[in-house]
């Protein structure tokens, strides 16, 4: 014999609401969400179940419930599944992605109204007291602070000393996980532009060498492998190169602090293309030293690949760095670099050789500040509100270095991390590695 169980209406919220019209087969989701008393019902029942949903899930099953609770006069929890209108909707509703209808009043409100999050996304500024995440998307106010990362470059969770929060065990079991350490140096201390001299300033950035000395740069992002920009390498030198580590100046390098390793195979882009700079990317394998399982770079740590194109945005400021010349032409033997800002589309600059999808601009109004030759191959790094740093951009190509209205043109990682993954395995390349 079943039993039946009932919802509290306490933990319902449009959230909850969704998914459970997701598992009843309703694509888009919940009308309303309401409420009702046990004495409406002629069932005989003490208890009801508390139940957490993220919003993401399909079925009900997929979500948390925890302990039965005594209902007494609890209200208990109740759905009205959309469906589609028959009546022409007015000027006063917005169109959701999946095509429902809601009040435009609740749009950018923090509540998932559409059921596919499209209300909340693109926000200039958020209603009430949900919280405005960088990225234009509005989340509840209860998520702030609650030990989960609900907007996408981790802000929510910035400045929560002494919140109060139901998740402070949630939050200590997982701070006893496991994590892959990307991106962070130390905690205390951001990178400083244009200070120069000091090899842990920049521990991911290395310089790949040939019998020239210093050509390009590249990026460690963990185990063996080496991101780079594919006009940069030879696939007949392979066995030439060398990658340089924690170098600072190379004609008058430290010899105890630099490690050289040496190159095991390259990948390119299967789409690099060489007149037009698209897909300008390539993957360096290092070679491991003996039997060892991986290579060991003591001073290294390895900056983290960013998974989606909207974890920074235009105007925000990030560090690009590389041994390329200065503006004059004038070429020079030691670390450099500085603070750039994104440019939303460098269309206008550069017209149809600008692939946005592809391609990511920075540089400063006055282009004094920029990514000139010799730093090709090399880093783009932007950090997020925790002070964690993503590789955004590759130095891949430009024009008039330092000079105003020429901004530097990078490949937007974040647009191959599924490349990337293929061929290095994503714990290589993720922060949230569990």
């Amino acid at each position: 014999m079943f039993k039946t169980t009932f919802i509290c209406k306490s933990s319902w919220s449009m959230r909850e609401a969704n998914v459970a019209c997701f598992d009843l087969g309703f694509q888009q989701g919940a009308d309303t969400q309401r409420r009702f008393k046990l004495s409406d019902l002629s069932i005989n029942s003490t208890e009801c179940l508390h139940v957490h949903c993220r919003g993401i899930e399909t079925s009900l099953a997929e979500c948390t419930f925890t302990k039965r609770r005594t209902m007494g006069y609890q209200d208990l929890a109740d759905v009205v599944c959309y469906t589609q209108k028959a009546d022409s909707p007015t000027n006063d509703f917005f169109q959701c992605v999946n095509g429902k209808y809601i009040s435009q009043m609740k749009a950018c409100d923090g509540i998932n109204d559409c059921g596919d999050q499209s209300d909340e996304l693109c926000c200039k500024a958020c209603q009430g007291k949900s919280f405005h995440c960088k990225s234009g998307v509005c989340i509840p106010s209860q998520y702030r602070c609650n030990g989960e990362v609900d907007c996408i470059t981790g802000e929510d969770e910035v400045g929560c000393e002494g919140f109060a929060s139901v998740a402070q065990e949630r939050r200590r079991i997982k701070s006893l996980l496991p994590k892959l350490s990307c991106g962070v140096k130390n905690r205390t201390k951001r990178i400083r532009p244009n200070l120069g001299g000091k090899g842990g300033d920049l521990p991911w950035q290395v310089g790949i060498k040939d019998a020239s000395g210093i050509t390009c740069g590249g990026i460690y992002i963990g185990g063996c492998w080496i991101l780079t920009a594919a006009h940069c390498l030879r696939a007949s030198k392979t066995h030439r190169y060398q990658i340089w580590t924690t170098v600072v100046d190379w004609i008058h390098p430290d010899r105890k602090r630099i490690v050289v390793e040496y190159v095991d195979r390259i990948i390119f882009h299967e789409n690099y293309n060489a007149g037009t700079y698209q897909n300008d990317i390539a993957l360096i394998e290092m070679k491991k030293d003996g039997n060892k399982k991986d290579c060991e770079l003591p001073r290294s740590i390895p900056a983290c690949v960013p998974w989606s194109p909207y974890l920074f945005q235009p105007n925000d400021t990030c560090i690009v760095s590389g041994w390329g010349r200065e503006k004059d032409n004038e070429k020079v033997f030691s670390l450099q670099w500085g603070e750039v800002k994104l440019i939303s589309n460098c269309s206008k600059f550069y017209g149809n050789r600008f692939y946005e999808k592809e391609m990511e601009c920075a540089g400063t109004y006055d282009g004094s500040i920029d990514a000139c030759k010799g730093d090709s191959g090399g880093p783009l790094v932007c950090m997020d509100a925790n002070n964690v740093t993503y590789v955004w951009g590759v130095v891949s190509w430009g024009e008039n270095c330092g000079k105003p209205e020429f901004p530097g043109v990078y490949t937007k990682v974040a647009n191959y991390f599924d490349w990337i993954s293929y061929h290095v395995g994503r714990p290589f390349i993720s922060q949230y590695n569990v």
